[in-house]
């Protein structure tokens, strides 16, 4: 269970509470996580590229309800939250997390929080240009398991691609979304 391992594994110990010195809790062990801040800002610097302003294109195949369409538009990246998050930023300069390293598990963590809601996780991490997150999601009232592949071209062109878990348990192509950095 969560708690024994933890505690079995060194990650934490008990020691005093930081607002009542008197009362021993659950704490982090300073010698096992020396180190992790680190290793995140280390890792957070592999998306530092894609801060900026970035023209998109969105491409959604045909299906048997519906007729191929696309879109374009502009959005905003940055790094915040002490560069220890990509996020999206909208119009209004408001910033959503959206990426992040974990230290602790290794791996690469995507969320969203906004239509559509869920987690998904990267632990391959980057292999050469391409990062792929996998998780369970919930857009827009429809469940499914889904897979983000991300392939960057350079630093100012990227794009990924949408799927989801079929009945099959194969990977079913949804759409793809193309960026090109704002000059």
């Amino acid at each position: 269970m969560l708690m024994e391992q933890l505690f079995s594994s060194g990650l934490m110990r008990m020691g005093p509470s930081r607002t009542d010195p008197n009362r021993q809790v659950g704490v982090f062990n300073p010698s096992a996580v020396a180190g992790l801040s680190e290793l995140r800002a280390t890792r957070m610097d592999e998306f530092r590229w894609i801060a900026g302003e970035w023209n998109y294109e969105n491409a959604v195949p045909a299906t048997s309800v519906n007729p191929a369409y696309g879109d374009i538009g502009t959005c905003k990246f940055s790094l915040c939250e002490k560069n220890n998050w990509v996020c999206m930023v909208a119009p209004d300069g408001r910033e959503t997390q959206q990426i992040t390293f974990d230290p602790f598990s290794k791996q690469w963590i995507y969320v969203l929080m906004n239509g559509a809601y869920g987690m998904l996780r990267s632990p391959e991490g980057w292999r050469g240009n391409q990062i792929a997150f996998i998780g369970l999601m919930t857009m827009i009232g429809i469940n499914c398991e889904w897979r983000i592949r991300w392939t960057k071209e350079n630093t100012d062109q990227f794009f990924f691609v949408n799927e989801e878990r079929d009945a099959s348990g194969s990977w079913a192509y949804i759409d793809e979304w193309h960026f090109k950095r704002k000059s």
